[in-house]
């Protein structure tokens, strides 16, 4: 039986292999622009392969977070630990932000645009603005926005509507509560969430068979979606925000490398499912389970560094979306010939990195509705930065995960103080 487990196992790890990976997306988005009509059809399968995902993202994120807090609180390393991870990611936010502004500044996505392109955008805007007639979007901004939605009034409700933010401020509490429990009952009750965890991670580990499949689906449905006239009118800013992007992740790797040691590719290897998880669903909360499992298992982080610190990182550490904001922040600016001078950039700086966290969670028009925190003292309107912005959405979205995971994979891997010391 063994051997013919093993046998099954050898046939079947051909799909986890990066070829069947990229070759599902490469015929996925060849569906999508060739066969619109099909590629609407898989939607519904590509909804199911991210239910799939998600079905394993919650009950990871409860069984890791709460017993990483837990463990850190009976070793007494809490202190020096979380002193650390503060500066890790206030650092690694005010670069992305600096980032996203320097290729605003540089690029100039928002001068010189043909006049094809001025009328492609003014439409886009009228349209909106007619199918917006008597629709309201209520989202919280601004600091007390992020707070407000950090504390559950329920937390069966926050579980029962998946507010990962809520639910990971819950698994913190808890998981100190439970650090402090001195009984043998304590000891117990931390070795039945552990052992959860692993089979969840089990679990996961046998959803990702059917990923080339799963972003086949998805990837048809989201090109079907995109019009190339926007994407074209807004060329300039999207290559920059990419360019953006592999600049950013090329920082991340560097810093895994500098860790880690070995050859300069190890990072990107050893985190190749994970960011391709991360660009097919467009989800950061998708990719957490495979994040987990690569950090632990291709680059030894210490599994109570990984459990704590990648979860906690998605929720505070969006360092996708604050590079975005700032560069949109830019683009917005240069439409509306905005000159910056030191205070707005300042304004924009800070504002992006505020935006980008009370943005965590929010999804689609919501998020993109706090740019307000850094448009309004400036004097923008943030109308037409949604309006422009929700068009070109289904083509940012899979980049700017990638650079939050990677992001908060390096995070992780700095903070590891048991890596630190093997290395």
């Amino acid at each position: 039986m063994a051997k013919a487990g093993n046998k099954i196992k050898f046939k079947a790890d051909w799909l986890l292999s990066p070829w069947a990976i990229f070759a599902g997306i490469f015929l996925g988005s060849f569906i999508g622009v060739k066969f619109s009509s099909l590629a609407r059809n898989l939607i519904p399968l590509g909804e199911i392969f991210l239910a799939l995902l998600q079905m394993c993202v919650i009950p990871i994120l409860v069984t890791a977070v709460i017993s990483s807090v837990a463990r850190l609180i009976t070793t007494g390393l809490t202190g020096r630990y979380i002193g650390r991870l503060v500066m890790i990611i206030v650092a690694g936010l005010v670069v992305a932000s600096l980032v996203g502004l320097a290729f605003g500044f540089l690029g100039k996505p928002g001068l010189g645009l043909e006049e094809s392109s001025r009328v492609t955008l003014g439409k886009l805007i009228s349209q909106y603005e007619m199918e917006s007639t008597g629709r309201t979007e209520e989202a919280p901004t601004g600091l007390m926005g992020f707070f407000k939605r950090m504390v559950p009034a329920n937390v069966f409700n926050a579980f029962t509507h998946g507010q990962t933010l809520s639910i990971l401020f819950f698994c913190i509490l808890f998981g100190i509560a439970l650090g402090f429990v001195r009984t043998p009952s304590g000891k117990d009750a931390l070795s039945v969430i552990e052992a959860l965890y692993e089979a969840f991670q089990k679990l996961f580990g046998w959803i990702m068979y059917i990923l080339p499949f799963g972003l086949f689906c998805l990837f048809a449905a989201q090109i079907s979606q995109v019009g190339f006239t926007i994407f074209k009118a807004l060329f300039k800013f999207v290559g920059l925000c990419y360019l953006g992007a592999v600049v950013l992740i090329i920082f991340y790797n560097c810093l895994i490398w500098w860790r880690k040691k070995g050859s300069f590719f190890k990072p990107l290897i050893a985190l190749r499912e994970t960011l391709v998880v991360a660009f097919g669903t467009s989800s950061s909360f998708a990719a957490i389970p495979s994040a987990l499992r690569c950090l632990q298992n291709n680059l030894n982080v210490s599994k109570g560094t990984t459990n704590l610190v990648f979860p906690l990182g998605i929720n505070i550490n969006p360092q996708g979306s604050v590079m975005y904001f700032a560069l949109s922040t830019i683009l917005i600016a240069q439409i509306y010939n905005v000159t910056f001078g030191f205070q707005a950039f300042v304004i924009a700086l800070i504002g992006s990195i505020l935006a980008g966290m009370a943005a965590t969670g929010v999804p689609g028009a919501g998020a993109l509705s706090i740019l307000a925190l850094i448009l309004g003292p400036l004097g923008l309107p943030a109308q037409t930065a949604i309006i422009l912005l929700i068009a070109i959405d289904p083509i940012m979205d899979p980049i700017l995960t990638v650079i939050n995971v990677h992001a908060n994979c390096a995070a992780t891997v700095l903070a590891d103080e048991e890596g630190e010391e093997k290395s």
